[in-house]
């Protein structure tokens, strides 16, 4: 659902591996794009996720963390089954991209929301 408070988040799948030394898992690397004020807190991941910015600012944070930002050039990881509590663009007018790469359990979700 997209609306001018909260435009849809794109996540495209680029590519899935099977992970030879561990059957029945597979690693997968994702594009998400954040339009302009976009906001996608609240979910959790079974696994914990390695990121690189490639292009604006997301504001993250887990469980009672405090926020950090991280910018176009920065490499970030997901943290594994704590809620991510803040996950947004930080700007509210330019996109936000990147790349993030998990290792699951063939099948199931790298995002899971309550």
């Amino acid at each position: 659902m997209s609306s001018k408070s909260n435009p849809t988040i794109q996540r495209t799948l680029l590519e899935t591996s099977p992970v030879e030394a561990m059957p029945g898992w597979e690693t997968r690397i994702y594009l998400i794009e954040y339009p302009p004020g976009a906001d996608g807190s609240g979910h959790s991941h079974p696994v914990r996720g390695i990121g690189y910015m490639l292009s604006g600012s997301i504001v993250s944070a887990f469980g009672d963390d405090a926020p950090v930002t991280f910018k176009a050039g920065e490499s970030f990881q997901d943290e594994a089954h704590v809620m991510h509590t803040i996950s947004r663009n930080a700007s509210e007018t330019e996109p936000m991209r990147f790349l993030i790469a998990y290792t699951v359990k063939t099948g199931e979700p790298v995002t899971v929301y309550p």
